[in-house]
């Protein structure tokens, strides 16, 4: 899990990830965090702009919500590969995100001798 800081620049908060299975983005409620009480806007592949109107965001999240893609998807079908970027009308919006790739849920390798 990563923390992000979040304010009135958008900030990259997940490369492109072809191997992505799960991608969740949580916006800490303001009753844990004080300070958050704004919106964060998302988008997949660009920045988004602020406001409710500009239409240039793929979700919103207010305090204490929470964004999950591709959950239970299988991997062909997972729509958002793409990098994902986050705006808030707010300065310093405090999120948490868990994002899983294919490559984590693999065994671990083993080197030289073969395992037993």
């Amino acid at each position: 899990m990563a923390r992000y800081v979040v304010g009135t620049d958008h900030v990259q908060v997940a490369p492109h990830n072809a191997q992505r299975l799960s991608l969740s983005i949580e916006f800490i409620s303001d009753s844990v965090i004080a300070g958050n009480t704004g919106k964060v806007y998302g988008k997949f592949g660009s920045a988004p702009q602020v406001g409710v109107d500009s239409n240039s965001w793929d979700f919103v999240l207010n305090p204490g919500a929470i964004d999950g893609t591709n959950q239970g998807q299988s991997l062909p079908s997972a729509p958002n590969k793409e990098e994902v970027y986050l705006i808030s009308d707010t300065a310093g919006q405090v999120l948490n995100v868990v994002e899983r790739s294919l490559n984590d849920s693999a065994p671990p390798k083993v080197s030289g001798a073969a395992a037993t």
